[in-house]
């Protein structure tokens, strides 16, 4: 083999060298590049879902009790709540929506009942919600200002047909 023909062949592999090293570092951009969009894709989609869960959670309890003067902004051992009473027979029964511990939390229970020392803790835990502010935004709007699990907050009307 000739010097010339041994160049010839160290330029070659040397191409293919490079072409490869070209090649495995764009793929990796390319993978990296992915898994970002990825991760992005993924908390825009639970954050729109805690939202999403949280409206629909909430326009629903509403409207399952759009029953004339049975929907009102209430207190629960101090705690605002959201209170939808409901009468059964010809019993009384209410249910108290409210933020306990860093989640929304629903009490159903019949009005005057004692539920014992902590009633606040007596709620079963809907979901992660950091604040809420309830505020009636005329005759027949409710107001409610959510400030979700990682700080993101929303404001939700809900339209009171009965009242």
């Amino acid at each position: 083999m000739n010097i010339r023909q041994e160049k010839n062949h160290i330029v070659d592999v040397l191409f293919v060298l490079a072409l490869f090293v070209v090649f495995t570092l764009s793929a990796l951009v390319l993978v990296i590049l992915g898994a970002n969009v990825y991760r992005q894709t993924v908390r825009y989609m639970d954050e729109n879902y805690t939202a999403r869960t949280a409206y629909s959670y909430l326009t629903e309890k509403v409207r399952q009790n759009d029953i004339y003067d049975s929907i009102s902004i209430g207190e629960l051992e101090g705690t605002t709540a959201l209170v939808l009473t409901r009468e059964i027979g010809d019993t009384d029964y209410a249910t108290y929506l409210y933020l306990h511990d860093g989640s929304l939390r629903e009490l159903f229970m019949r009005q005057g009942s004692d539920i014992g020392s902590d009633p606040l803790s007596a709620g079963k835990e809907i979901m992660p919600l950091q604040d809420w502010v309830l505020t009636s935004a005329g005759e027949h709007l409710l107001h409610i200002d959510l400030t979700l699990e990682d700080g993101t907050r929303k404001e939700l009307y809900i339209s009171l047909h009965s009242h």
